[in-house]
């Protein structure tokens, strides 16, 4: 007759306990080195998703190998442990994304022009509400792809520079546009200006001769406007704040060689 074998029962969960300490540490080490891979790339190679969905999982696994040991030294105490209900799956809060706008083609900027009838404040408020709704379409189905649930929470290191950035390209553009359109209202002055004094042919370029604004004249194969009047002497190429490029001379075609 066998003997009946005599099972070390705290022997027997310690080893339990011990092969998942084992199993999870091998998986954390895994998502570990994955991660680090991909924080050494340069930063337009980087895959962002990835990163936060890694981050999230060590995050899952340290707590829980945190509980196994912690659970193993209560069973080398001798204490019972407790057995808790398992833990119903989190709920997260679904995406709600315009499908149709998230899968379009980008809208255009208006074609409207500047200080015309059809540019008023509803025109460019109209098309800036369809940019921002395609982008917020476009990047809610990028997260939702990537396994990211609508109510993730986000640290607000992550959120300031997100909304530093954006600020700040604001800022970028609205300064440039209207370094542009400074820069467009003096052209249109100076056109204006010169369809009041009347543009006129002066014929080929004469040193000896002095010449009116609004005065156009052939010189070196170009033509040149006079923007303001010039003296004797004053020649085209070497006076651009008197003289301004109108046509540039061209090549010779293969007849004329």
């Amino acid at each position: 007759m066998k003997k009946p074998v005599i099972v070390d029962q705290r022997q027997s969960d310690l080893a339990k306990i011990d092969v998942e300490i084992k199993r999870l540490d091998k998986l954390l080490t895994g998502k570990k080195d994955i991660l680090a891979a991909d924080e050494h790339q340069h930063a337009l190679d980087q895959d962002w998703t990835m990163q936060q969905r890694l981050k999230g999982e060590i995050s899952d696994i340290q707590e829980l190998l945190g509980k196994q040991r912690d659970l193993r030294f209560k069973v080398e105490l001798g204490e019972e442990p407790k057995q808790l209900p398992p833990a119903a799956p989190e709920q997260h809060r679904t995406w709600k994304i315009d499908e149709k706008l998230s899968q379009s083609a980008p809208p255009n900027y208006p074609t409207v022009s500047r200080k015309s009838l059809a540019d008023d404040d509803s025109t460019s408020l109209d098309a800036h509400k369809a940019f921002k709704a395609y982008w917020t379409a476009r990047w809610a189905d990028h997260f939702r792809k990537g396994g990211l649930p609508a109510d993730l929470k986000i640290d607000l290191e992550f959120a300031s520079a997100v909304e530093g950035t954006i600020e700040a390209n604001h800022y970028w553009a609205m300064a440039r546009c209207m370094a542009i359109e400074a820069r467009l209202d003096h052209l249109e002055n100076q056109t204006a200006e010169l369809e009041k004094s009347g543009v006129r042919y002066g014929g080929v370029y004469q040193r000896a001769n002095t010449y009116r604004r609004g005065c156009v004249v052939t010189h070196l194969g170009s033509a040149w406007v006079a923007i303001k009047d010039a003296d004797v002497g004053v020649t085209p190429q070497d006076s651009p704040d008197i003289w301004q490029l109108m046509v540039k001379k061209g090549h010779d075609g293969k007849d004329a060689r």
